[in-house]
């Protein structure tokens, strides 16, 4: 027998081993099925059709051409293309991001302070707080379009004091504002979070710190925060996906006054299920907006120099 016979008798081929392995493992992917099964036909099959209809006229039925067309419309920035009103989509989205990311951190970091200490009756606040996150978003959306009426609670409130009713989601000058303020409704959700990583820090550091002479807002700054910024990133990360495929507005009142409030997911959902039924179209917008989260995601993995995860050296 020569060497090279023994090489191939002794190193099965690929199939031969996957092929083992599958047999010796059989019991796991028998209940791993329904998950697998799931993932390509309600994952992967998407995802890959989209990214061809991107390259397509697919009106839901059939498509007649393909090539580059949908994205040349979306760079498009004259009177016939598509690029001023997509940018300025992306230039809203952008906006309500740089607001509600900072705001939400801060805003639901500092609730975790408060929510941390150990007093009576501290498990009733913290569900208080993590509650409104378990109604659907589309449910509090509708319940905030009421709210914010011109004859809604948001103004009787006002009245009860004498000033003046305000125009709230209505008015192009303050629908922004007015949905930054029902975002805070959310902070509940991120406490969770801040609580886990606040109880993970070792007290004998407070300890050690406050021998030496360190104050609570020292011991925040150079110990609270330092050992946080692991979940200041993921926090981040999770945030900034959010937020830039934010769509609950729609159900509370649309694109806006003027379209101040015409984010790029809304813009996507009505390409293709507004009535013109251009889901080519829609395809290409909804990866040009992946891209987009993907460079964002990128730089910011890219730029994680600041977060301390301890064990390094």
């Amino acid at each position: 027998m020569t060497e090279e016979n023994v090489q191939t008798r002794a190193k099965p081929s690929v199939p031969q081993r996957l092929w083992k392995w599958i047999r010796h493992d059989w019991g796991c992917y028998v209940f791993l099925s329904p998950m697998i099964i799931g993932f390509f036909i309600f994952t992967a099959y998407p995802v890959i059709t989209s990214l061809i209809y991107s390259f397509t006229d697919y009106n839901g039925i059939y498509y007649t051409a393909f090539g580059f067309e949908n994205y040349a419309k979306i760079f498009d920035f004259s009177d016939m293309g598509l690029g001023v009103g997509v940018f300025r989509s992306f230039g809203i989205t952008f906006a309500w991001a740089l607001v509600s990311i900072p705001l939400g951190l801060v805003l639901s970091f500092l609730l975790a302070l408060l929510a941390s200490k150990e007093i009576k009756g501290i498990g009733v606040i913290r569900l208080l707080y993590y509650a409104p996150t378990i109604i659907p978003s589309i449910a509090i959306s509708f319940i905030w379009a009421d709210v914010f009426r011109s004859d809604g609670i948001a103004n009787q409130f006002l009245a009860l004091f004498g000033l003046p009713a305000s125009l709230w989601l209505e008015g192009e000058g303050t629908a922004f504002l007015t949905l930054i303020l029902t975002g805070v409704w959310g902070i509940g959700g991120n406490m969770i979070m801040w609580l886990a990583a606040l109880r993970s820090i070792p007290p004998e550091l407070y300890e050690a710190a406050s021998l030496d002479g360190s104050g609570r807002l020292s011991n925040l700054f150079r110990i609270t925060v330092p050992l946080c910024t692991p979940m200041i990133f993921f926090n981040l990360i999770n945030a900034m996906i959010a937020a830039l495929q934010a769509f609950d507005v729609y159900a509370m009142v649309g694109h806006g006054p003027n379209e101040s409030l015409y984010f790029i997911s809304i813009r996507i959902y009505e390409t293709a299920f507004g009535g013109s039924n251009q889901y080519g179209l829609a395809c290409s917008l909804g990866w040009l907006m992946f891209v987009v989260i993907a460079l964002l995601t990128a730089i910011l993995f890219k730029t994680n120099h600041w977060v301390n995860y301890g064990d390094e050296s």
